[in-house]
Order: structure tokens, then C-alpha cells, then sequence
């Protein structure tokens, strides 16, 4: 997936129009091609960065090419004989004119046979950062709490959520609650030995922590137990398909729980930080 870049396509119409509108004559050459040079870059710029444009790809070579020879022209003729009467030169301007017009026709009509889409606005969250850096909807306190692997799941889960895929979206954000889970497990129960793999389902996370006299564990296994059976246990079926509506609540439903998870979790130490402690 690829951001597209509205504004080439802006300027490049907004370069491209008035140089279809050129008149050719020996006095317009000068003005006629400085209007032709930011043409041909933007062209072989749009050309090289979307290679799915095919239709209109061998005009817009044409359109380059024209400009080059008009350029070539400009650069080994001495500029007392720039505007000397000669057809053959008027028919190289012209060129770019003509090039300039099909291009823009043609390049038109291959846009509006583009598959490309206007992804809507979820809640308050803003569609960029849905889907490039989900994990910044968590406070700024629970981002250095969390791995690396779990900010990477809810990254997903935003993409999914931006892009309506329902049941995508909460599969990965119910992955990113899980590997929560584990830490604080750890953290509260402080199992001995140190758990080297998961536990085998959230039953087995919430029937340990449900051991923990603390109440607020008490309050976080009620939200995982409420999460398990109302949302987890259903979309491992795969008869169930969420809307982009439930898809959302279960997103929020899940940062809660994280949340309320990582405020327990220990702040990782820094390299500098172990390395004191050795010393």
C-alpha cells in the first residue's frame, strides 16, 4: 500500500494546461520551452514513481522526448538566432504542443479507470495516523511500558480498522491484549520459574490472576473476563464477521484493557541503565 501524492497530480495539471494553450510562433520559442521544463520533470517523475500507468505512458515518453529535442535545439543554437524564422524549428515546438494536449487527454481518461478509494475518518482518530501509528492512541506513559511486537499488532489492528476490516482489526488487537496479558501475569503473580512460553488461553491468564488478593487485579480480570466472552471466544469462530462499527468498540474496549494492564508493567531499563547496574 502506497500514499498517494494528490498535489503531483495538481501541479502537474496546473503546468500542464497552460502549455497545451501555447501559441507557436519564432517569437513564443524562448517562452514556449521555460514552460516546457518543469513539464518534463513532473511527467518523468509521475511515470517513474506509479508504474501502474500504462495506457498513458508511451505519450507521455513522446511529450518528454519532444521537450528534449526543443531543448537541444535551444542549448546549440546561439541565442541571436532563437526567434530566426524557420519552419522546421516552429514544427519542433509544436510538437510539445500536440504531445502536451494527447497527454493530458489521455492521462485523464487512465485516472478514471484507477481503482482508488477515500478511506472515512474513524471517530475522533485521525485516518494518517490509523493507519501508520495506531499505537500512539495509548497515553505516552504506556507506550515505553509495552514490546515492541504488541505496538506492532495494534499498529495492524488500526490499518484493519482504518481500511473496514472488521475482523481483521480485532484479531490483531485481541493478539496485542494477549501478549499484554502475559507481562502482567508476571508481573502480579511473579510465577517461579519465570514462564518461558504462554499460558494456554486466557482462561488460564484470568484463573491465576483471579488469585491475586489485590483489588485492582480483581478489576482488570473483570474487564479480560468481559472482553473473553463477549468478544475474544466469538470472533475465533469464523462464521462471525464484525462490522467496521463493532470492529471500532472493540478497538476501544481493547486500549482500555491494555491501558489498565501496562500502568502495572515496570518501565524497561535503558542499555546505559543495565550497564550501571553491573558495574
Amino acid at each position: 500500500m502506497e500514499k498517494i501524492d494528490l498535489p503531483l497530480f495538481y501541479k502537474l495539471g496546473a503546468m500542464l494546461r497552460p502549455l497545451t494553450e501555447k501559441e507557436v510562433k519564432n517569437s513564443t520559442r524562448v517562452d514556449n520551452w521555460l514552460a516546457a521544463l518543469p513539464v518534463e520533470a513532473s511527467v518523468g517523475y509521475l511515470l517513474k514513481l506509479f508504474p501502474t500507468l500504462t495506457v498513458c505512458r508511451s505519450t507521455g515518453e513522446e511529450l518528454i522526448r519532444a521537450i528534449e529535442e526543443a531543448g537541444n535545439w535551444m542549448r546549440e543554437t546561439p541565442a541571436k538566432e532563437w526567434e530566426k524564422q524557420d519552419y522546421s524549428v516552429d514544427l519542433k515546438f509544436q510538437q510539445i504542443v500536440n504531445k502536451a494536449k494527447e497527454f493530458e487527454t489521455v492521462l485523464s481518461a487512465e485516472l478514471q479507470t484507477l481503482a482508488s478509494y477515500h478511506v472515512t475518518q474513524k471517530g475522533i482518530y485521525s485516518t494518517t495516523d490509523l493507519i501508520e501509528r495506531a499505537e500512539n492512541t495509548l497515553p505516552a506513559s504506556v507506550l515505553p511500558k509495552i514490546s515492541q511486537r504488541v505496538k506492532e499488532e495494534i499498529r495492524q489492528s488500526g490499518r484493519c480498522l482504518a481500511f473496514d476490516s472488521g475482523t481483521a482489526c480485532a484479531f490483531h488487537i485481541m493478539r496485542a491484549v494477549e501478549a499484554v496479558m502475559h507481562e502482567y501475569y508476571i508481573a502480579m503473580c511473579k510465577p517461579t520459574p519465570r514462564p518461558s512460553k504462554r499460558l494456554e488461553n486466557w482462561g488460564a491468564y484470568i484463573a491465576e490472576l483471579q488469585k491475586s488478593p489485590k483489588s485492582e487485579v480483581k478489576e482488570v480480570v473483570a474487564m479480560l473476563q468481559q472482553i473473553k466472552d463477549r468478544h475474544r471466544n466469538l470472533i475465533m469462530h469464523p462464521e462471525v464477521v464484525l462490522t467496521p462499527d463493532e470492529a471500532f468498540t472493540l478497538f476501544e474496549i481493547a486500549q482500555g484493557a491494555i491501558i489498565a494492564m501496562a500502568d502495572k508493567l515496570p518501565t524497561p531499563k535503558t542499555k546505559k541503565q543495565r550497564k550501571d547496574k553491573k558495574v
